[in-house]
């Protein structure tokens, strides 16, 4: 895969959404269309369609680790650091829900989805676990193994999302992704 230039990329992700949640995801063309782009431009920097739904879940795995670190006090105590991050996550899938179809189908799709998967680990998951051992060695986590525990946690995160969104019922309520965030943390505090 290439790297589009920022106009198109940014066109791409602008329509991520209904491109990521729909099924089946459409076609090339399509979807050149619906970013004004020619066909034989978005074959030459994506291969083909799983390329395309590659690079934008990639680049929602960054933008979401992103918007984690911004909402998270560096200084601020392990458990509360792990509840910012929790918070941020949810908050970042609510208005994303296409993305949440996207990475659950690219888990389904393990081999042709590794690097998006690659970055899931590097910049999402790999940071929660890092924050899970570091809770677990000043006793605000009871988790036999942070792995597991973060998988269980970003599952249910993109599953809570994603039924809501299917439910027509608003992901992005603030109750519900305080609700959300308390009971993705009642299975892993002390």
């Amino acid at each position: 895969m290439k790297t589009p230039p920022d106009d198109l990329a940014q066109r791409l992700l602008d329509v991520s959404e209904q491109v990521l949640g729909a099924t089946p995801p459409p076609r090339l063309e399509d979807i050149a269309k619906q970013v004004g782009a020619s066909r034989a431009a978005l074959y030459y920097y994506f291969a083909g369609r799983d390329d395309l739904l590659a690079f934008l879940l990639s680049t929602h795995t960054q933008d979401g680790a992103r918007a984690v670190r911004e909402a998270i006090e560096p200084e601020g105590p392990p458990e509360q650091r792990l509840r910012e991050m929790v918070g941020a996550l949810a908050d970042y899938l609510a208005h994303r829900p296409g993305v949440c179809v996207g990475l659950l189908g690219a888990l389904g799709a393990a081999g042709k989805m590794s690097e998006v998967l690659k970055a899931n680990d590097e910049h999402i998951a790999g940071p929660l676990r890092d924050l899970l051992d570091e809770c677990r060695a000043v006793g605000a986590v009871d988790v036999a193994n942070a792995a597991d525990a973060a998988n269980a946690m970003l599952g249910g995160l993109l599953h809570a999302v994603l039924g809501r969104a299917m439910a027509e019922t608003d992901p992005t309520d603030p109750e519900f992704l305080d609700r959300l965030r308390d009971q993705a943390l009642r299975g892993v505090l002390s």
